[in-house]
């Protein structure tokens, strides 16, 4: 996790805070305790907002490096959906081939039933 300004300022007011808070504790001075308490409250909640500031930090730079990643490999991605996608059509075209090759009637039978059903229904439409 990367280090900050919060983060550093916030661990100084709270350690400062801390002596502050002592050195009124030890001589009886309540301001100065108080105002050390309350610099060190201050310090941790500083601290604690830059820890936080830097994992978002962290968090986008990982983002944006993989959605740069992707950019980067798309076009690879679209040519292996492109050479997927014709292996698929010739293995589909070759299927036909040879199903018309092997069941010439089936196929022949088949088709004109496919005519008929399309001119059903184009001609039901009306």
């Amino acid at each position: 996790m990367a280090i900050n300004s919060d983060t550093v300022e916030g661990t100084l007011n709270e350690f400062g805070g801390k002596a502050k808070n002592a050195f009124g504790h030890a001589t009886g001075d309540v301001k100065t305790e108080v105002s050390g308490a309350f610099e060190e409250t201050k310090g941790k909640a500083q601290d604690a907002f830059g820890e936080a500031k830097a994992k978002v930090q962290d968090a986008y730079g990982k983002a944006k490096d993989a959605v740069n990643d992707w950019a980067d490999n798309a076009p690879d991605y679209v040519q292996k959906a492109r050479e997927t996608g014709r292996q698929y059509a010739e293995k589909g075209g070759q299927a036909v081939r040879d199903t018309v090759t092997e069941q010439p009637v089936a196929m022949l039978v088949g088709g004109i039933a496919v005519g008929v059903l399309i001119g059903w229904l184009v001609s039901s439409r009306r």
